[in-house]
């Protein structure tokens, strides 16, 4: 089933999803938020070690703000079941926010910030209640009700609907008003039951329960995937979990190493299907890879292509009502139009959800197959030994364009397996162009230069082959000079030193050549008469 999430759906549907989160395999998520990392401050680097880059994306990440949550909840093999959402402008608190809004709570000052809030629109709506009200309250007699349809009023938004009880339980002192299912009912009382009804706590909790789970939205969902622990898929999940951290738990930490205790704490297993996609180049034969691991290239991979054939019984994977999404005896034709209507749907966040969880379980299938060998030939495999199979690439995510392929959230990273970096000095003396440098050397593959000094620059290219190239080729080069980068002689002490090695070592010359002359000539010169 595909629905989506919005404020005015939210509270009806949070049972049904809590329901399928509880009972999913696992649940794939996707992010989609304002902002780009077009800063160059932010921007990739293969210099950038794990802590440089996750030091970059933590300072991106305050100019970001989800706009959409997308979450897939996936049970197959025996009940094959999917339930996908697309959370849309459901609102959200962190651990702090949520612990200032329920002591604003506690001191009765909630009502007047969620007042100044208000917009033109909703005032009006306001004070035609209140009219309403004062017009029947001038007639009706103790215990008389009326009832106000709480969804034509506040168009299901929680928050305007706690605004309109406090104020009419503030402008009218012989009334008070009780949310009752989907209606605002007012009954007029008597000075000693609105005295008695004011000193009741129960009565206050149960609205300022109802708008704190308004207030905190898709936060609980957070906080629900916390508590059941269930595998979390993503495809290059890195900067996800770092905004999903950031806006729906607390401020992200300084320390890298202090991100992944937490975030392994909150999800212990967490599978990024980039860094899978990479692993599997590692036992597919050529002919079989896909031309791209992008997430939209490689789902059309595992469901229009070669991708969902690779091994036997690869899982059907269906929606609720038993929909195929897949159709293994699509025409051609059919094919090349719902990939066009594909490439329109992607980048929307329910969507990406459903398509890395898809190709999550179609790896998963073949990992299994590799890993276990003889013991599930022949034979359907369960839920357990998919996981199974990609057991030890979890808490492993890629990382884009840096100086490691990955990171491990529950252990250190691992070593960098990019080549050394490239040593380039301008001949002659003279300032180096750095991006005259990238220019020429971008022929050979993916590099990024820094100025080294004023005369020299470091080069970090992305694999062995590109590096090789780019010294062997520029060996005679007529304007630079290029070898491996060394840390010791190409350091600037070093350099200082064999500058004034060289220094030193000619004046011993000049005076050992001086010396060697004066013997010489002394000899001759007591030889004249």
């Amino acid at each position: 089933m595909m629905v989506e999430i919005t404020r005015n759906n939210f509270e009806e549907k949070y049972p049904e999803i809590e329901g399928r989160l509880r009972s999913a395999v696992f649940v794939a998520v996707d992010t989609e938020f304002t902002g780009l990392l077009s800063d160059p401050a932010f921007k990739p680097s293969l210099f950038d070690t794990g802590s440089e880059r996750y030091g970059k994306l933590r300072r991106s990440t305050e100019h970001f703000l989800i706009m959409q949550v997308g979450i897939t909840a996936f049970r197959f093999i025996e009940d094959k079941n999917k339930y996908k959402f697309v959370y849309d402008g459901v609102p959200y608190l962190n651990q702090k926010e949520e612990a200032h809004l329920r002591k604003e709570l506690s001191k009765g000052s909630l009502f007047h910030q969620l007042d100044r809030t208000v917009d033109l629109d909703d005032e009006k709506s306001i004070q035609l209640v209140c009219s309403r009200v004062a017009k029947w309250a001038a007639s009706a007699v103790q215990g008389d009700t009326l009832d106000l349809n709480n969804l034509d009023i506040c168009q299901g938004d929680i928050r305007l609907s706690y605004v309109m009880h406090k104020e009419l339980r503030q402008r009218f002192p012989d009334i008070w008003s009780f949310p009752e299912g989907g209606l605002i009912r007012v009954k007029k009382i008597s000075h000693m039951q609105r005295k008695a009804l004011e000193e009741n706590e129960e009565q206050h909790k149960t609205l300022e329960e109802t708008v704190m789970h308004s207030l905190l939205g898709f936060s609980r969902l957070f906080k629900l995937l916390t508590e059941l622990k269930k595998p979390i898929v993503g495809h290059n999940i890195l900067l996800d979990l770092m905004i999903m951290y950031n806006q729906f738990h607390e401020q992200l930490p300084t320390r890298l190493n202090d991100f992944k205790e937490e975030i392994h704490r909150l999800f212990p297993v967490i599978y990024d299907t980039k860094f899978l996609s990479f692993q599997m180049r590692k036992i597919l034969i050529k002919e079989d890879m896909w031309n791209s691991n992008i997430l939209s290239h490689l789902y059309c991979f595992f469901k229009e292509g070669r991708g969902r054939y690779l091994v036997l019984y690869s899982p059907i994977i269906e929606l609720e009502d038993g929909a195929e999404i897949c159709n293994p005896k699509e025409t051609a034709s059919n094919v090349s139009e719902q990939s066009q209507d594909l490439n329109v749907k992607f980048h929307e966040a329910g969507w990406d959800s459903y398509c890395t969880g898809y190709c999550f379980i179609r790896m998963a299938h073949i990992f299994a197959h590799v890993t276990c060998g003889s013991l599930v030939f022949g034979r359907i495999l369960t839920s357990r030994e998919h996981l199974l199979g990609v057991s030890s690439k979890k808490n492993c995510v890629n990382v884009i364009r840096a100086n490691i392929s990955h990171m491990c959230l529950d252990g250190p990273d691992p070593p960098s397996d990019r080549p050394n970096w490239l040593h380039v000095q301008a001949k002659g003396f003279r300032t180096i162009d750095v991006s005259k440098v990238a220019e020429l050397f971008a022929r050979y593959g993916s590099v990024d230069v820094k100025p080294f000094t004023r005369f020299r620059a470091l080069v970090a290219v992305g694999n062995h082959g590109s590096a090789k190239d780019i010294v062997r080729q520029f060996q005679k080069h007529k304007e630079l000079r290029v070898s491996y980068y060394h840390p010791l002689w190409h350091s600037s002490v070093f350099q200082t030193f064999l500058g004034t090695g060289a220094v030193v070592s000619c004046g011993m010359c000049a005076y050992f050549l001086y010396r060697q002359f004066s013997n010489i000539q002394t000899p001759s010169a007591r030889s004249v008469p």
